[in-house]
Formats: structure tokens, C-alpha cells, sequence
């Protein structure tokens, strides 16, 4: 039976129906929603009017759709959660043993009544931290039980196309693909939105309350403290900066961020455009609701993105699982993996090919260390290694250093490019990662120099991700030894990085990986390769075709 693709979503602890309104965005259509609060469903019910916006506790829901058969949350495919956040962030009490903290068990609930296809929960990234380890891993392993993959990701809002730094944990269970790959199929923004892009247009002295852009009445002296304040400072009394994403919104005694310039605490309306909304959003119910509605808010181009992954999903799905991927599939067997696991893990423990790199774990070095081996012998790249990486040691070092001294060292392995390459590496980390490289896969593809195998490369060495990387050492043996043949193409490319990934050990696959290039270099190389002393000859499709003959006995 063919799955249906468009997105139905109900949405559980609704609030003023962020989440949903991204999902719309998206293509999504909304069914409705409930939440205990009256005053956000009224913003709810304005922006989504042809949804059903109900007044109840999640507690209560399960039992209350068993005795409506029509209930609109029959017919979702999605079910949304914004479930409450004061338990874990940082800004509330933290405190573990908060009942709101295990409200996620009526979610289960409602999803083991409605079996919809995906399940999506958002929160604070807190909410996965050690000490909220129990509602964290009940929610994730109560999702497997009900039959869904679970998969989980740190988002931050200002990738895509919100102008404030805001992380969220996204934690999709999906009973239609892998939830990871939807994860990597994310798609950043690519451009960074400053305060004073959100604010364009927008009148800083003269109000418009039809569009919640309304200003806080300051007293005397709290005017006199805000025209002193510089940028930063604490939540209550935060000045933000023209030109730079703001900081994550947060409603500390009902009290949003100060204005760039003006003496006074930012509108709902601004309030709405740092976290994504568009203007024709209305917000219902008395002002400090409103704050608090926005506030509490997950950003809608965020959503929007999550929910976008999802639907590209069935496309992505033809892309990596295509003609070769099943061709592979066909050609493999139960113990193939096991067999190439003992062959290239062995070959790592024997190998003389004791690269310093390879006990590296920072992912930014090792983004460097495989910038280096571009197209170089691993021999050639250890003369400059060690030099290179002491010279750029994070994105903040590579962005500020002098062209000239960093291509001293590289010009000696060839490829002028180089150090070009991880300069402007180290520059768009900085400006859009924050200095942290990213883990996501489609991430890493988006910056400076960086293509299929290096991405693949970092996630596998620095996090040991089992992402198997894909260059000619891959074509090469994947074609001689499953008898496949090959043309070199990135369509290729994906589908072996997928089929080649399913290989791996999921724990640490880095002497798999290790073992795998050295086999390559030594056994299975491009010219007259060593088949007679292969540890694989006895299963490879090639072998006894242009192989070598075996050594005889002496």
C-alpha cells in the first residue's frame, strides 16, 4: 500500500501553534491541536481557523479521543509535541523529578491509539542531558516500543533563516524511513539574518498595536538604566546587536531583550520577527501572554525545515537506495560484513602505515588533516602535517592566519589552493557555526573544499559515526570485489557511501575504516594488485579474471 506523503499534524501542548505553523509552511496541513492554556489557543484558532483548537489537558486526551471516533486526530500522520520545557532548561528549575517532565507518557499514549507515521517532539537541548536521562530515554525508548526508528538532533534556529541563535532537541520517531537520513537531509539557509534584518521596516518610535507593536512602559529610571546598557548583559535587561542574529529569547519576568538603539524592551511584533513569524501571525490574549507566547515559541523556519526533511524524504530515499545500492544488496550476503570486517580490521593491526593523524579526534583538525590528503600520498602530507595543524589548531586560528606563512607548508605537497581552502574553512565556521563544526552531513557539504568522502571522513574519525567515506580507494573495490561496474558518478557515490556504511561496525568503526585504506594501499591497489595474497580472493568477483596468479609453494 502506498504511504501517503502530505503531512496531516495534530499538535499536543500546542501553545500558539509555532510548530504547527511551521508543518503549514511547509505544505503541511493542520488538523488542530489542544493545550490547558485558553489564551494561546486563541492565537491557535486566529491563525489557523479552519483547525479544531480544544481546551484540554494531554493528561486527559487519550481518553477523550477513545469516546470521538471522528476526532480530527484520527486522521493525522503526524503527530506534533511542544511539550513543556520548565523541568529542563536552563531558565526554569531544572529539576528532574518535575511531574511536566513526564507528561511525554500520554504522548505515548496518544500515538500507540493513533499510530500516525512520524511523531515530533521538540524542547530545550537540555531536556537530553545527563540528569534528565530518565525522561530523555523514556521518551525515546517508549517510541521503539509503539514500533517507530527513533533519531535525535540539536537544531539551531539561526541556520535556518531565524535571525536569533536558538537550539532545540527534534526528536523524530518514524515508522516510514530512517529518521537520521531525514535528519541529514536538512537544508541550512546558507545565510545568516541579523537583527537589523528581522527590523526592517519596522517603526522603532511609533506603535501599532493591530500589529503587536506595542512598547513597554518604562519608568524614569529604568529608561535612564537602558540608555546606558551595552550590548549582552543579563535576561532581563539584554541589549541587542544590529548585526548579528539575536540571542536566544527567553521571557525572564515577562521582560523581552532591550532594543538596539531605543531605551526600551523589544514589541511582541520584533519579538515575533527574531523568532521567524511573519507579520500577518496574530497573537491573541493580554500583552504578557503575548510575550510568552513568542518567547516560548520554537521558531517557525525551523519547523518548517524539519518538516521539509521529512517530506523530501521518498526523493532522498530513490537517490541513495537506487540501482547500484540494490544491485550491491543482491551481490552481498548475511556474512559478507562479518567477512570484510575480519579482512580490513586485520589488516589495520598488521599495517606499518602509522600515520600520526589517526589518533586525532577534534573534528576541526581532522577536517585540516583531510584537506592535506587531497589528492597527496599519506607519506608526502606527514611532512607537513604536524606544522599545519600546530599553525591552525581551530576555525578562530585558521580565519585569522596569514596566507603567506600557511602556504610555506602547503605548497610543499602540491595544490596552491590549500591554504586558501582552510582559511575560508576556518572563516565560515566562525561566522556560521559559531566555531563549532557541524556533525550534520549536509552541513559539512556546505562548506569551503568540502565534498562527499571529506564530510563522510569527519563524522566517521571524529565521532565515529559509522558514515563510510567515498573516494576512488571505494570505487575501486567495490567494483572488482562485488563485481559491479562503476562509472565514477556522484549518484554512484551516495548510493556506495549508504551500502558501504551498512558494512561497518556501528561501534567504532575506525580500524575498519583505517584497515580499509590500508588494504587498498597494499593489497587491492590501483596496478597490480596482490590478489594471490588477498585475504578476500576466495569471495571476490574478480579474482581469477585479471588477478594475479597465486604464489606457489616453494
Amino acid at each position: 500500500m502506498r504511504l501517503e506523503r502530505r503531512l496531516k499534524c495534530f499538535d499536543l501542548c500546542c501553545g500558539a501553534g509555532a510548530l504547527s505553523h511551521g508543518f503549514a509552511r511547509a505544505g503541511g496541513v493542520i488538523l488542530g491541536g489542544i493545550d490547558s492554556d485558553e489564551q494561546v489557543l486563541r492565537t491557535a484558532r486566529a491563525n489557523h481557523p479552519h483547525a479544531r483548537w480544544e481546551s484540554v489537558r494531554v493528561e486527559d486526551f487519550a481518553q477523550a479521543i477513545r469516546k470521538e471516533r471522528d476526532h480530527p486526530a484520527w486522521k493525522a500522520n503526524t503527530l506534533l509535541a511542544g511539550l513543556p520545557c520548565q523541568g529542563f532548561s536552563r531558565a526554569g528549575n531544572r529539576n528532574p523529578n518535575d511531574a511536566r517532565n513526564y507528561l511525554y507518557r500520554h504522548l505515548l499514549e496518544v500515538a500507540a491509539l493513533v499510530r500516525p507515521l512520524y511523531v515530533v517532539v521538540e524542547n530545550v537541548p537540555w531536556m537530553a542531558c545527563d540528569y534528565n536521562s530518565a525522561a530523555y530515554s523514556g521518551l525515546c525508548t517508549g517510541l521503539e516500543r509503539l514500533g517507530y526508528a527513533v533519531g535525535t538532533r540539536v537544531l539551531d534556529a539561526a541556520d535556518y533563516g531565524a535571525p536569533q541563535f536558538r537550539r532545540r532537541v527534534f526528536i523524530l520517531g518514524s515508522r516510514d524511513g530512517n529518521p537520521e537520513q531525514i535528519f541529514e537531509f536538512l537544508r541550512p539557509s546558507g545565510h545568516r539574518v541579523t537583527v537589523r534584518d528581522a527590523f526592517r521596516g519596522l517603526s522603532p518610535t511609533v506603535e501599532d498595536a493591530s500589529q503587536s507593536h506595542a512598547f513597554m512602559k518604562h519608568g524614569p529610571a529604568v529608561v535612564a538604566k537602558l540608555r546606558t546598557l551595552q550590548p549582552g548583559g543579563p535576561i532581563s535587561y539584554r541589549r541587542l546587536e544590529w548585526d548579528v542574529a539575536a540571542p536566544t529569547l527567553i521571557a525572564g519576568h515577562r521582560a523581552l531583550p532591550v532594543h538596539p538603539k531605543q531605551p526600551r524592551a523589544i514589541s511582541v511584533r520584533e519579538a515575533a520577527r527574531l523568532q521567524g513569524f511573519a507579520d500577518n501571525y496574530v497573537f491573541e490574549g493580554s500583552i504578557s501572554s503575548q510575550i510568552e507566547q513568542v518567547a516560548n515559541a520554537v521558531p517557525p523556519p525551523l519547523a518548517a525545515a524539519v518538516a521539509r526533511a521529512i517530506q523530501e524524504m521518498p526523493r532522498h530515499t530513490k537517490s541513495v537506495f537506487g540501482f547500484v545500492y540494490k544491485k550491491l544488496q543482491k551481490s552481498s550476503s548475511r556474512s559478507t560484513s562479518g567477512r570484510l570486517r575480519k579482512a580490513f580490521e586485520q589488516t589495520h593491526r598488521l599495517s606499518q602505515r602509522k600515520f600520526p593523524w589517526r589518533r586525532v579526534r577534534n573534528p576541526f583538525v581532522v577536517l585540516v588533516t583531510e584537506i592535506l590528503l587531497q589528492r597527496t600520498n599519506g607519506e608526502l602530507a606527514r611532512t607537513v602535517w604536524r606544522p599545519v595543524v600546530q599553525l591552525v589548531p581551530t576555525p578562530e586560528a585558521a580565519a585569522a592566519v596569514d596566507l603567506r606563512t600557511l602556504g610555506s607548508h602547503t605548497r610543499r605537497i602540491g595544490i596552491r589552493s590549500r591554504a586558501r581552502t582552510i582559511k575560508r574553512l576556518g572563516a565560515a565556521i566562525v561566522e556560521k557555526h559559531r566555531g563549532r563544526l557541524p556533525k550534520n552531513f549536509e552541513e559539512l557539504m556546505r562548506l569551503p573544499g568540502v565534498g562527499l568522502y571529506i564530510a563522510a571522513a569527519v563524522r566517521l574519525v571524529s565521532h565515529g559515526i559509522a558514515d563510510f567515506p567515498i573516494d576512488a580507494n571505494a570505487f575501486r573495490f567495490v567494483s572488482r570485489y562485488f563485481g559491479v561496474k562503476l562509472h565514477g558518478r556522484k549518484s554512484e557515490a551516495r548510493q556506495l557511501r549508504e551500502f558501504m556504511s551498512t558494512m561497518m561496525p556501528t561501534t567504532d568503526p575506525r580500524p575498519y575504516f583505517y584497515g580499509f585504506l590500508d588494504f587498498c594501499a597494499t593489497t587491492c591497489r590501483p596496478l597490480k594488485p596482490a590478489c594471490g595474497t588477498c585475504p578476500l580472493m576466495r569471495t571476490c568477483k574478480r579474482y581469477g579474471v585479471n588477478a594475479e596468479a597465486p604464489p606457489t609453494s616453494q
